[in-house]
This record gives C-alpha cells, sequence and structure tokens, in this order.
C-alpha cells in the first residue's frame, strides 16, 4: 500500500497523532502530523513538521520539549500519571495535551520510530483560541505575565500575518530583535523567503555589499526572483546609511510596480522622526513604508514578568549547573523589582549570572550593582559602582568560603572587588566544566549561555580560557 493511503488511514485517528524518525545520533525528527493538527492548531499538516526543523521557532521549541518529555519517560516511567505537553497555536493560544507514545521499528529502516498520540486535557476544547487564552503567553524568549506585554503580545499575533510593515521599538536589549524574528520566521512558514540585515554588528562596507547585492543594479536580475515574496528584516534600521537608503527605497518602488509582495521588518532603538529632523534618515523611506509600531516597554515597567523571569532563569541554570534546587528568596525579588534596569535583559542576564556564580552552596544570593556614595577622602568617583548583596536575610556566610557553590574553591569577594573580565573568565570555565568542555550542541555552553558557538570561542580566546 502507498505512503498516501497510510496519511490518509492514519487522518482517520482520534486527536492529534505525530510520527517522528530517530536519527543515527539518536535525535528525533518530525516527519508526519495528521490533519487533525489544523483544526486544533491551525497549522497544515507539513507547516507544522516543516516549523519543527526551523531554528528558533516557537513550534521547534515545543516539539523538541516533547521528544525530550518522551525520553526521560522511556528511561525512569512517569509515575503512573498521564504526562502533559504544551503546544501553542498558531494564533498563539495555550493548549494542553495528554500523549502517550510507543517507540517501534521496522524491517525497512535501520533506526527506530516514535508514535504519539495526543488528546487535550478534559475542560480544554479543540479551537478555542480566545482572547482569555492569549493572556499570560509564553512566546519563546519572552515572559507575557505582565500587562503591557500581554497587550504586546495580542498586537504581535494579529499582525504577525498580514502583509504590513513593523517597527520593533524600543531601549536597547528589550527583545526587539528576538520578536521581530519570531514575526519574520512566520512569514517563512507561509512560503516566503526570510532575510536579515544586521547593521548593530555589521560594518559599513559589509552593508554596502549585502545591500548591494539585493538591491543593487546588478542584483536585479540576481538569485531572488522579481515576483518571489520577501519579509526583509533590518535589524536597527537607523543605521542604514544614507546612500543605502535610497537603494532600499528605489527597489522598494520597483518591487511594488511589480507587484511582488515584500514586506520589510525593522528594529531601532532611536527615534526615526528625530533622525529625520537631523537629516540621518530619508522621510520618503519613512513614509513609504508606513510602519505599524509595537513598542517594547524597558524590563523596569514589566514587574510582574521580573519574579517568573528571575525564578526561571535560576532553576535552568542550576539544573544545568548541577547546583541543586535553588530559589530566589523574596527579599531578593523585592530588590528586583526595584531596580532600575537601565541595561534592560543584558543587565539582567550579567546581574543573574554574578549572583549565581557568587551564592552560597545550596543558596542564591542576589549581586547588584550600586552606587557608592561620594566621600570627600575616597578617590572614586560617585559613578564608580560596588558589588553589594542584596539583603542578609539571603544567606551571610563565613568570611573565606567559597561563594560559587559545592567544589569551586574560590571566593570572588575576598578581598578587592576582582575586574570584570576575571570574573567572566571562572565564570566560563566553571560552566565548561559543568558541560565536560563541551561547546555545541543542545546540552554544550554556547546553548546555556544563549550564544553563539562562535561568540562564545572568541570570547574563550580573548580571556585566555582554555
Amino acid at each position: 500500500m502507498t505512503n498516501s493511503f497510510w496519511r490518509e488511514a492514519l487522518d482517520h485517528i482520534p486527536g492529534l497523532f505525530l510520527i517522528f524518525r530517530v536519527d543515527e545520533k539518536q535525535h528525533a525528527h518530525l516527519i508526519f502530523a495528521n490533519s487533525h493538527i489544523r483544526n486544533v492548531l491551525g497549522y497544515k499538516p507539513e507547516e507544522f513538521v516543516l516549523a519543527s526543523e526551523s531554528e528558533g521557532s516557537r513550534v521547534q521549541a515545543e516539539v523538541e520539549g516533547l521528544v525530550d518529555q518522551i525520553a526521560d519517560q522511556s528511561k525512569n516511567g512517569n509515575g503512573g500519571q498521564k504526562p502533559v505537553c504544551r503546544f501553542h497555536s498558531k494564533r498563539a493560544g495555550e493548549h494542553d495535551f495528554h500523549y502517550a507514545f510507543r517507540i517501534f521499528t521496522v524491517k525497512s529502516a535501520p533506526h527506530p520510530f516514535i508514535a504519539v498520540s495526543m488528546e487535550h486535557v478534559k475542560g480544554e476544547s479543540p479551537g478555542t483560541d480566545t482572547e482569555d487564552s492569549v493572556s499570560g503567553q509564553r512566546h519563546i524568549g519572552f515572559i507575557a505575565e505582565s500587562s503591557l506585554m500581554q497587550a504586546l503580545m495580542r498586537k504581535v499575533d494579529a499582525l504577525a500575518d498580514q502583509h504590513v510593515h513593523l517597527l520593533f521599538r524600543g531601549e536597547r536589549a528589550t527583545g526587539k530583535r528576538t520578536l521581530a524574528r519570531q514575526v519574520l520566521q512566520a512569514g517563512k512558514l507561509h512560503g516566503a523567503c526570510g532575510m536579515e540585515w544586521n547593521l548593530e554588528t555589521m560594518p559599513v562596507s559589509e552593508q554596502n555589499r549585502v545591500v548591494d547585492s539585493l538591491c543593487g543594479k546588478r542584483a536585479r536580475a540576481g538569485s531572488l526572483p522579481a515576483d518571489e515574496a520577501l519579509v526583509l528584516l533590518i535589524i536597527e534600521i537607523s543605521m542604514l546609511t544614507e546612500t543605502n537608503q535610497s537603494k532600499l527605497l528605489g527597489w522598494l518602488h520597483d518591487r511594488q510596480g511589480a507587484g511582488a509582495d515584500t514586506r520589510v521588518l525593522a528594529t531601532t532603538s532611536f527615534l526615526l522622526e528625530e533622525r529625520m529632523q537631523q537629516g540621518e534618515f530619508s522621510p520618503d523611506l519613512y513614509y513609504f513604508l508606513s510602519f505599524e509600531t509595537l513598542l517594547l516597554p524597558p524590563l523596569s515597567q514589566r514587574r510582574d514578568d521580573l519574579r517568573i523571569l528571575a525564578e526561571g532563569w535560576v532553576r535552568a541554570a542550576a539544573a544545568v549547573l548541577q547546583l541543586g534546587d535553588l530559589h530566589v528568596p523574596d527579599a531578593a525579588i523585592e530588590q528586583l523589582l526595584g531596580h532600575a534596569w537601565t541595561g534592560n535583559f543584558r543587565e539582567f542576564q550579567e546581574v543573574m549570572r554574578r549572583s549565581l556564580l557568587s551564592s552560597p552552596s545550596g543558596s542564591f544570593q542576589l549581586m547588584l550593582q550600586e552606587p557608592v556614595p561620594a566621600r570627600s577622602n575616597d578617590r572614586r568617583s560617585a559613578s564608580e559602582q560596588v558589588l553589594k548583596p542584596a539583603a542578609a536575610e539571603q544567606g551571610a556566610h563565613p568570611p573565606g568560603k567559597s561563594h560559587m557553590g559545592a567544589g569551586a574553591g574560590v571566593d570572588l569577594l575576598s578581598g578587592e572587588v576582582m575586574p570584570f573580565d576575571e570574573m567572566n573568565r571562572r565564570y566560563l570555565e566553571k560552566v565548561l566544566r559543568k558541560t565536560g568542555d563541551k561547546i555545541y550542541g543542545e546540552d554544550g555552553a554556547a546553548r546555556l549561555l544563549g550564544m553563539k558557538p562562535t561568540t562564545l570561542q572568541s570570547k574563550l580566546k580573548k580571556l585566555g580560557v582554555r
């Protein structure tokens, strides 16, 4: 019997049904989803399968989470309870499923397969993506418990599939790039070509090259067909040079005249209106794009999210570093809520890493940077900063003891505060020890630290680690 026969037969199975293929490296790849996925989650079966292999997509993260649960249960069992997994619909509504799985082999294939059947948890009904179901949703890279973030995510969901240009605005390190990439991914799932220009890290010479490759005269008959749909993400569009702004505008005019579907997503940490007044940004380009604006709030305005962010970060990092079951004390939470967070998520991550590194074994001690009061007999200026424990209740420790956790044997705060590079060097050494010097992969140091492996390798070389 043909594959199409079996696909049609499996579509008659009630509830969602998934099939994974296990490769020689023991990685599971989704190869089939039955048609019920359209009714429940809003995806075409082939669209869902494609998204499961798309790096950084929400579907990929949730499918990998299901596979991890199955791997754990196949080794340790589930204690007699019905296992539950969670998936978001295409419109970001949350759906919880009970699931059952079976691992099987066939004569014609050298490696096993995994069949998974899923049904809604009792009390849920398929296809009910209400506004309430969107409240409190967790987009990849986002916690959206605060009212500001819930409103933003609803707007993102409403605009993600529309053919409008989007401008993601906000202070640095508020998540503009992450959210924009989610919308870019949604466009790719709809069959458009996706392209990204990260002007924050791109030298002007490279910027000229990538703009010319798409918008220059030689590129008009180039790699991108004139009628192919395109979603172009420009990270920090304010850094686009005047010449390249003109080239992009001309190219967009040509695409529009030819009826080609072109969508621009852009991020900026600056007010483009001010840049226009200063003659640094083209009004013609700005008004041609007629952006729908999405304003990301600073971390200081997301008090309802901070507790969840902190507790989730500490729990995940402690699990990977084998530091036991750590939690963030209420005193530390209060200081987190009262902190200005002028550096937003970059500052948050540095504070949490430093705090975890400096905490006594079995407890968590928050280490914030606080201004040192200016004194007439002190050579340091008032702008210099020193590390201070968040509160005595978090677990005072006797002098000379290690603050890095069991077996670390290093006191980062004994005597003078150590240089920032030295602190980072010790932290990276600790992470590498915990990952067995592994940098790449799901359990590698780069994934744990949330950075590209090549970036991590550069930092290791710079700091003289390894």
